[in-house]
């Protein structure tokens, strides 16, 4: 069994407690390790449960609590690139040992197969994460200023896709982030926005069983405008994925846990392309 339930996901921080088969593990630490302790004590777990952590990159959003969190319990084993380690290194984080990812390369843990993709950011050597088991598979792409071969590559098979949905594009023009930052959210090194989702889904193999949209903006976008713009996308020509479950993970509570447990047939998958036009989506995103 796949699961994960976001501790907490936004611009102000970033963590989620994974679930492989019995095991579990943290998925980044970029919200206070009171607050995940906190959400651990809800579902009677304690840190000493948890046999490690992924790191997707190293930006304080994403290792805010780390210091503490490994202070705490030290027995964490860390999972990340080489980059990323080396990057919260000079960041002030004492990593003594931790397990090197590298992208592509298929590694077993806790019964899984997981593999690091290569995610189109501006941080050091940061990484999407691909978990399989059986027949089931949960895909989690945050951070990514665009849709790459990689990443669909990577999304198109998934039963359990957590992907960002950081920004509203007319919301991030008027809102108070000073220009040069709202140039480096909207770069193809930045933030994914809301119609961004539509290009991978668009080119998916199958309907997910559940999707996540996660690292919303809390200045630039809304729950409401993110599930607009996906719910636009899922109904052209009644073409609604009836049994897909979305969940918008937020900032300031943890998220309902989500678990994994059908196919797109070719002839509804080349309707559904046709029926979309993502020329203007493509040019930007796909460069």
């Amino acid at each position: 069994m796949l699961g994960i339930t976001f501790i907490g996901s936004g611009s102000k921080g970033n963590s989620a407690l994974l679930e492989l088969n019995n095991s579990y593990y943290l998925l980044d630490a970029g919200i206070s390790c009171k607050k995940i302790c906190d959400c651990l004590l809800e579902r009677n777990l304690t840190l000493n449960e948890i046999e490690g952590i992924f790191l997707t990159h190293e930006h304080n959003d994403h290792i805010k609590g780390l210091n503490v969190l490994l202070k705490k319990a030290p027995h964490l084993k860390i999972y990340c690139t080489p980059g990323t380690a080396s990057a919260i290194v000079d960041r002030g984080i004492p990593i003594e040992e931790y397990y090197s990812m590298k992208y592509e390369e298929v590694f077993e843990i806790s019964g899984c197969l997981c593999t690091a993709f290569r995610v189109p950011h501006d941080a050091a050597q940061p990484m999407g994460l691909h978990i399989t088991k059986d027949n089931y598979s949960m895909v989690m792409a945050t951070d990514l200023g665009c849709v790459t071969p990689d990443v669909i590559k990577h999304t198109q098979d998934a039963d359990l896709l957590c992907i960002e949905s950081n920004y509203d594009s007319d919301m991030l023009k008027s809102c108070s982030y000073p220009s040069w930052l709202k140039q480096r959210i909207k770069s193809k090194t930045g933030h994914l926005p809301n119609e961004g989702v539509r290009g991978i889904l668009s080119r998916m193999n199958k309907v997910p069983q559940s999707v996540v949209l996660m690292h919303l903006s809390q200045e630039s976008n809304t729950k409401e405008k993110a599930l607009d713009a996906l719910n636009s996308f899922l109904k052209f020509d009644g073409l609604e994925f009836k049994n897909m479950h979305v969940t918008v993970a937020s900032q300031d509570y943890p998220s309902e846990r989500v678990t994994v447990g059908n196919e797109l047939n070719s002839n509804l998958k080349a309707k559904l392309l046709n029926n979309i036009n993502l020329e203007s989506f493509s040019r930007e995103a796909l460069g």
